[in-house]
């Protein structure tokens, strides 16, 4: 899962927010140089990403995307996956993508100052062009993939890959319909664990 999900399962939680958010930047036993809360939020972004790369259904996505990116198809879907999160918004919380939008910003911006160096750096920029709104449109998605694919040591064909992400999105949808609720439902149980 990407930077939507992510947030999202931080419960509005700062703590686990701002863990969640640079766990990607967090190596190995670094998590304990954390506060308490934010450590959890490091270990639940752990989790999640453990829990969506095993998941058989994720599996299924992956797999039908692989002619298009190879061994990076992973990020990728997890990338495409935000999309179709936020497409079935209403189904996953009572809150609505603005208002979350809108305070995950207000959360992250006020924690800038504990990020590791190079999101401290990034974060305003991402802030300011409403990075979570990116994944609501397709232009948006595209974008996203584009940038994410000019970091990899091969070429992917982003636009294809695209074109073929959108002309098969009932069936993307239909893996992630079965796949986030049980997602959900993991990392909430773990963000309430001891």
């Amino acid at each position: 899962m990407n930077h939507v999900a992510h947030c999202l399962l931080s419960f509005g939680d700062e703590d686990l927010l701002l863990g969640n958010f640079i766990g990607d930047f967090v190596k190995g036993s670094d998590w304990r140089n954390y506060p308490p809360g934010v450590q959890k939020g490091i270990l639940l972004h752990r989790r999640i990403d453990s829990f969506t790369d095993q998941h058989p259904v994720v599996e299924q996505s992956v797999a039908r995307m692989r002619p298009f990116a190879g061994r990076w198809t992973p990020p990728f879907v997890d990338i495409l996956y935000d999309h179709l999160l936020i497409l079935n918004w209403e189904a996953q919380t009572e809150q609505s993508f603005e208002a979350f939008a809108q305070a995950s910003y207000q959360m992250l911006m006020r924690r800038a100052d504990e990020m590791p160096a190079v999101l401290r750096e990034r974060l305003p920029r991402m802030v300011e062009g409403r990075f979570l709104h990116g994944y609501q449109q397709r232009e948006g998605v595209e974008w996203v993939l584009d940038k994410f694919s000019h970091r990899l040591s091969t070429v992917v064909d982003v636009r294809a890959l695209a074109g073929h992400f959108f002309g098969r999105l009932t069936e993307y949808q239909a893996d992630f319909d079965t796949f986030f609720p049980e997602l959900a439902a993991h990392a909430y149980a773990f963000s309430k664990s001891e």
